[in-house]
């Protein structure tokens, strides 16, 4: 019997790609997912091919060179793309995983501005809102020695943001959009240590100079974790 296993891992990264054109070529930020493909004949007294704990293993070294960290600092990788990560992830397992297949990575979120709207969602108190993501790198120099946060690292942000008229909050969304993608967030001003709490509030603030009928906003950083703002 022969079959195919996925293991998956997330990271939180920061990188920029040299050869890229644009706004890619900045710092910023990735939600990534990591697909480890493994593949090869099932052993027949065990009932698997691997044990997912094993793949687990082998990954954790890797996992602890891209989480929190910057991929373009990583010795022995000469390409920090997506693609390129792909393939030096690939020679680091090679060794340990002898069925490896293939790795895929990808990163959350969309790749330009495209809000979506979201209804109301009452079990959670949030009222219809419109959501787009955007892509950055950030510290928290502030946080104590040994805190994974204190490093240059980055993330894939879900924004969500309630007006009671959301067609005319369409627009202004995207001021907020240009801002934020593909930057370092450090270097913005107000956004300095740029928790999702503050972002909140920063998101909050630029909107309510033109929109006077916000009624919420959340900043989602990672897929376990966010922060919701209803104002002032």
């Amino acid at each position: 019997m022969r079959v195919e296993l996925v293991k998956e891992f997330y990271v939180e990264s920061a990188h920029s790609n040299p050869k890229a054109q644009g706004k890619a070529a900045q710092l910023h930020g990735h939600s990534l997912t990591i697909e480890v493909i493994i593949e090869g004949e099932v052993d027949p007294e065990l009932g698997w091919l691997i044990d997912f704990g094993d793949i687990k293993r082998a990954f954790e070294p890797i996992e602890r060179q891209l989480d929190h960290g910057v991929v373009n600092e990583i010795a022995g990788l000469a390409d920090p793309s997506l693609s390129g990560l792909a393939r030096w992830i690939r020679a680091q397992l090679a060794p340990a995983l002898d069925n490896l297949k293939d790795v895929r990575v990808s990163a959350a979120g969309d790749v330009s501005f495209h809000p979506a709207p979201l209804p109301g969602d009452p079990l959670r108190g949030l009222p219809p809102r419109l959501r787009f993501t955007f892509h950055a790198a950030q510290s928290l120099p502030h946080l104590p020695d040994g805190h994974p946060c204190r490093n240059p690292h980055g993330h894939t942000y879900r924004v969500e943001v309630g007006a009671h008229n959301l067609e005319r909050l369409r627009p202004a969304l995207r001021g907020i959009y240009d801002a934020l993608d593909h930057t370092s967030l450090d270097d913005i001003p107000g956004l300095s240590e740029a928790t999702s709490e503050r972002l909140c509030a920063w998101i909050w603030q630029r909107l309510s100079d033109t929109i006077d009928d916000l009624t919420v906003v959340v900043v989602q950083e990672t897929a376990t974790a966010r922060c919701i703002y209803h104002g002032p």
